[in-house]
């Protein structure tokens, strides 16, 4: 590889076993108790919120078993919660502390491998979800060596301490200090002039830390290398293997253009993604949502019914068409799309919400008491607003 050989020959590479150690993976902080956090969500049961910090309570007390439900649960009623896939994508690594070195050196175990292809699914989930989602779940997760942090091999001392406090600013949710420690690094291998020494990973997370704290032409430079040269090289011949595929990054650097104000170039890079991919519903849900913008209400509906035919089993799909609909004030679609929700979904209640306004528009007064009246009853206090206006409006139905 052209970066180790650099390397080599300025006599900068050394073992891993002279690096700083690692640092201990850190608790993460709560608003409340475990005790607390538990009677909200007892109390709360349909919040996707509630369940995910009760999750995140029982992982600093390394229940496993108990952590994956809670967030498995948060996710039947969030489907798109990003930062829920995240964290089971990073809940192997904490279940088996060498697994990062396993993957690392090519070594999985057999019964664990299932489970990686699991991880890897709900990386890129949670990355296509929201591609600037809280990373802070990671902190609570640390590789056991240098190897296994995504450098290539070994790495370089004098560098990797940079590197190692990027990455802890990154999981501490400080993407400042991350990027400025990246950039460090960057510039100590003469990244700037070289780009082909930039390992993917450090580029990966340069790359986000950036988009994190605006600096949005930097972002997209590292992912248009990184999509570049994802075409370019064999899988097998990368330097070191991150979980996005080649379609992804594009889409990513989509989303990355498209929050920096460039809608015009994130156009064809989304139709690209489906082009490549027609299973990709992020790309459609980012679609629909410029053509809602612009008021192209039939685009837009035409972009969340394909959301919904190429993942038919996530019901909060129905529920965006359901809004668009809404939006364009088709209300006996919305008012049928919002109901096929529900009836998917009897925890997400916000579609009862809104599937009461349908109602109560096409004059359905009981239709629309029933879904006033059920939403009251289930919806999680901090839908404290809404349910103070269905109670107002169930006080003006005849």
């Amino acid at each position: 590889m052209v970066f180790r050989s650099v390397l080599l020959l300025l006599g900068l590479w050394v073992p891993a076993t002279v690096l700083p150690p690692m640092t201990a993976a850190q608790r993460i902080k709560l608003p409340a108790s475990l005790k607390d956090l538990q009677q909200a969500a007892r109390r709360d049961s349909n919040d996707a919120a509630a369940h995910y910090n009760v999750a995140l309570a029982l992982w600093n007390d390394k229940r496993w078993d108990d952590v994956e439900r809670e967030l498995e649960t948060a996710l039947t009623i969030e489907p798109q919660m990003a930062v829920a896939h995240l964290a089971l994508a990073y809940l192997p690594y904490a279940r088996r502390d060498e697994l990062f070195d396993d993957v690392a050196r090519g070594h999985v175990p057999e019964e664990w491998k299932p489970v990686l292809e699991d991880a890897d699914r709900r990386y890129r989930a949670a990355f296509l979800l929201d591609p600037l989602c809280d990373l802070r779940i990671a902190g609570a997760v640390v590789p056991g060596s240098a190897t296994a942090l995504g450098t290539p091999g070994d790495y370089i001392a004098e560098f990797f301490f940079d590197y190692l406090q990027g990455f802890k600013a990154l999981r501490e949710g400080d993407y400042e200090k991350a990027f400025v420690g990246f950039e460090r690094v960057v510039a100590a291998i003469d990244g700037d002039r070289h780009q082909d020494r930039i390992p993917d990973r450090l580029r990966w997370w340069h790359g986000i830390a950036a988009a994190h704290v605006g600096k949005w032409e930097t972002a997209e430079y590292d992912l248009q290398w990184l999509l570049d040269n994802e075409r370019k090289e064999e899988e097998s011949e990368r330097l070191v293997q991150l979980p996005l595929r080649t379609n992804e990054f594009r889409y990513v650097l989509a989303v990355i253009k498209d929050r920096a104000g460039k809608t015009n170039e994130a156009w064809p890079l989304y139709q690209a993604a489906l082009e490549n991919d027609v299973g990709l519903y992020a790309a459609n849900i980012q679609l629909a949502r410029l053509h809602e913008a612009a008021g192209e209400w039939d685009l837009a509906v035409k972009e969340r019914q394909a959301a919904v035919n190429a993942n038919p089993d996530d019901p909060s799909l129905l529920y965006d068409l359901g809004m668009t609909y809404a939006k364009a004030r088709r209300w006996v679609d919305a008012a049928q799309t919002l109901a096929a929700a529900v009836e998917m979904n009897q925890r997400d209640t916000r579609a009862l919400y809104y599937l009461g306004v349908a109602r109560m528009t096409l004059n359905d007064p009981a239709g629309a008491r029933q879904a006033f009246e059920r939403f009251v009853s289930l919806a999680p206090s901090r839908y404290a607003k809404q349910v103070d206006d269905a109670k107002r409006k169930l006080d003006a139905l005849p």
